[in-house]
């Protein structure tokens, strides 16, 4: 009987998350949307995705080719900006340029912190200060200051932002400054929602698992490991052996091997935290991130470490099989 019943309010519980996240918001030709990191990958496709569904957009890129592209993809209503989220003052111009352009029967319904990197990939000890400060003004404090920037327009429209971090800000199992920016950004997330409650305004969460897009690129990977090997001290060359550069390589190239190819899962997830009414607070992405790497979070520490160790020799020995591409 006990057992009937705990199956029985598990299915209600699922139910009832599915029905509530069943309405959508209307009006799409009036909600304006601010996307940053859009000349390629997650941030380009899901312009383009907005852009179809009917909603304008304000894409934020770096390169002439990012503009070009979705000028040359999308519709009229897509406005292309140039933003260097690291730049505070790209970002208030951005702001500007914005604001002046909404007319008054539209409203900035969504902010989307896109943009972001890997950072250096090796182990602590060989990253610098430097290393960590890079990764981070880019995926922590660039996203920090577009959502401090842009938050009264968000505020008046009662919108939602939706903050890319990734499922290694739960469970980490990558080099530390990537880790430690995506930490932040669960952390900020998680304040700034329970601040901005109260105005109605929604802070979601997107976390995917490992998705093949342009940042994994094996060979330019393999030069970052060599390059921070070879301006480490000598004491830590020999702590971590001659062979750390192609141990680490081969745990990327098994990584690779692993990558969910479907990336519209992603975009899913996205046009879901922006277009449902009542938005989930965090939107797990890919069957490594939900099944894999949360369950994995909430193991003892001695034997989730025991796990990953286990599973980064197995992506080794995967990943020295692979001859190099010619």
């Amino acid at each position: 009987m006990l057992l009937f019943i705990c199956i029985a309010l598990v299915v209600f519980y699922f139910l009832v998350d599915w029905l509530i996240h069943l309405p959508k918001v209307d009006g799409y030709r009036n909600k304006y949307v601010f996307v940053t990191g859009c000349d390629s990958g997650f941030g380009r496709d899901l312009v383009i995705q907005l852009d179809k569904l009917g909603f304008p957009v304000f894409a934020g890129c770096l390169t002439k080719t990012g503009h070009d592209y979705l000028r040359s993809t999308c519709s009229i209503r897509l406005v292309t900006l140039t933003v260097d989220v690291t730049d505070n003052a790209s970002i208030q111009s951005a702001y500007k340029t914005i604001h002046t352009h909404i007319p008054k029967d539209g409203v900035v319904w969504a902010v989307v912190n896109n943009a972001g990197v890997t950072g250096k990939l090796s182990v602590s000890e060989m990253c610098s200060r430097k290393d960590y400060i890079q990764a981070c003004e880019v995926n922590l404090f660039g996203p920090i200051e577009v959502s401090r920037v842009f938050m009264p327009l968000l505020r008046k429209s009662k919108g939602r932002l939706v903050n890319m971090v990734s499922v290694m800000g739960r469970c980490p199992t990558v080099s530390g400054p990537y880790s430690v920016s995506k930490f932040g950004m669960e952390a900020f997330s998680d304040v700034l929602r329970r601040e901005v409650a109260p105005f109605g305004v929604k802070v979601v969460v997107i976390e995917p698992g490992f998705f093949k897009t342009t940042l994994f690129n094996t060979e330019v990977v393999a030069r970052e490991f060599q390059n921070c090997y070879d301006q480490s001290s000598d004491e830590v060359r020999e702590a971590y052996g001659k062979d750390y550069v192609s141990n680490s390589t081969n745990v990327f190239k098994g990584i690779c091997t692993t990558l969910n190819e479907d990336t519209d899962k992603v975009i899913d997830a996205y046009i879901q935290a922006i277009t449902d009414k009542y938005p989930k607070a965090r939107y797990l992405v890919g069957f490594d991130a939900k099944f894999i790497y949360v369950p994995l979070y909430h193991l003892p520490e001695w034997l989730m470490d025991s796990i990953i160790e286990k599973w980064s020799k197995l992506l080794a020995n995967i990943g020295s099989k692979i001859k190099p591409s010619k």
